[in-house]
């Protein structure tokens, strides 16, 4: 039986790359640091394919979580031949491979077996996605032995996204030895353990947890809010988070607040910002509907800059990926409930979303359902110019169930049980 004492935690997302994943990973790498346990993270280092930097990320970072850095391919491929380079990287990831960051498992490999002689890690802890974490999470397994966690952000293969023949058999392949050989699997929600393994053996199941993703607090004060007071200022909402065109798109918004501006006047009273990468190219529907003076569209920031946003606005506004089953949870959602306001999102009936939103009792519109859409907005309305806003206390309780140091104590039990010899949790 083994004592847990060091973590190796795998994953290509981790500061200062850019995006929601990267600043969880690191949340989490400093929750495990705080618990006690000796923290190594194993990670790359070079912009990417298609992710930026932002080194704000680092800040606060404990300089006793030790860092491995290991550049991926594609982004040495590229900086080599910026033209070329990238043409083949991105042709190879349209077509040949499920994700392209795939090749950096075999250098990212060969570094963690070095690690584990050096340092002798008890256990190996691998987050996704990016899906290569847990692809050399399972070929240090097979080289070593060791206890192994396979953390699933979002679906792979499993998720029904459109990929070419050869990308699915290649990512199958590696699907099904992550889920047939971890000692433990843990998903962010029911609906995405029920998609991942929906076509494996019923047994798998046995190893898989249930955690969604924590929020750390704010400082003091921080996105605190002026009592609204009747109808002195518009309410201020922000979506904050990547569309992507045909999967995750503003239209359903668009279209409720055409069909709003049709029975009431919205200028000056309600201004929607959404904040994230292919957000501007939506901005033609956005005229077509004559809707810009209430909605307005934003690139990508960084994200100390998106953070103070959402801490200055009045709602935090949520839109889920539609016609997936509900399979994701976005980090924006979670991340929210660190700021006293309330919460609106957009999702299915039964995703994964719309039952956070009912645990803590916040506000939730059909995705589908303009109408809906627009008659919760009025609602929401009506409570900021009539002076009642803010979290009733049911609310708030419900939300701090998801601070990270309290959503994330069975993570600890895991990685503990698994250290065990033999041990599959």
């Amino acid at each position: 039986m083994g004592n847990l004492s060091k973590v190796l935690l795998v994953s290509h997302n981790f500061p200062p790359t850019a995006g929601p994943e990267s600043s969880l990973v690191k949340m989490n790498a400093e929750f495990l640091h705080r618990s006690g346990l000796q923290v190594r993270v194993l990670t790359t280092t070079q912009a990417h394919a298609t992710q930026a930097m932002d080194a704000s990320l680092l800040r606060g970072l404990p300089g006793e979580i030790l860092i491995d850095r290991v550049p991926s391919p594609e982004a040495v491929v590229m900086e080599r031949s910026p033209h070329w380079g990238r043409l083949a990287v991105l042709g190879t990831g349209r077509f040949i491979l499920p994700e392209v960051y795939l090749p950096w498992m075999f250098p990212a490999t060969v570094r963690a077996k070095s690690i584990v002689k050096e340092w002798r890690p008890d256990v190996i802890y691998s987050r996704a996605s990016k899906h290569v974490s847990n692809v050399v999470g399972w070929r240090l397994k097979r080289a070593t032995g060791l206890p192994w966690v396979a953390h699933f952000s979002d679906p792979w293969i499993s998720a029904g996204l459109r990929y070419k023949t050869l990308q699915r058999m290649i990512g199958l392949y590696f699907e099904r030895k992550i889920l047939r050989d971890a000692d433990a699997l843990v998903f962010v929600a029911p609906q995405t353990a029920e998609c991942v393994l929906s076509k494996y053996p019923q047994e798998w199941r046995q190893r898989v947890h249930i955690i969604p993703h924590g929020y750390e607090p704010q400082a003091a004060g921080v996105g605190q809010l002026d009592s609204p007071g009747g109808m002195r200022r518009a309410l201020k909402v922000i979506h904050a988070g990547a569309f992507y065109p045909n999967l995750r798109t503003p239209d359903a918004l668009i279209e409720a607040l055409r069909r709003l501006g049709r029975t009431q006047s919205l200028a000056g009273r309600l201004e929607i910002t959404c904040i994230g990468v292919d957000t501007t190219c939506f901005q033609p529907q956005v005229d077509a509907a004559g809707v810009g003076d209430v909605l307005k569209l934003q690139g990508g920031v960084p994200f100390d800059e998106c953070q103070r946003q959402i801490a200055s606005s009045d709602l935090t506004l949520i839109i889920d990926m539609p016609g997936h089953g509900g399979v994701f949870l976005p980090t924006k959602l979670i991340e929210a409930f660190a700021y006293d306001h309330p919460v609106l999102g957009l999702a299915e009936k039964k995703s994964a979303v719309a039952d956070v939103l009912r645990e803590t009792h916040l506000h939730w519109a059909d995705s589908k359902d303009p109408d809906h859409i627009a008659r919760c907005l009025a609602q929401l309305l009506e409570a900021w110019e009539s002076g009642r806003w803010g979290l009733t206390a049911a609310q708030r309780q419900g939300m701090d169930r998801f601070h990270i140091d309290r959503i994330n104590q069975p993570l600890l039990g895991i990685l503990r049980k698994v250290t065990e010899a033999g041990y599959r949790a």
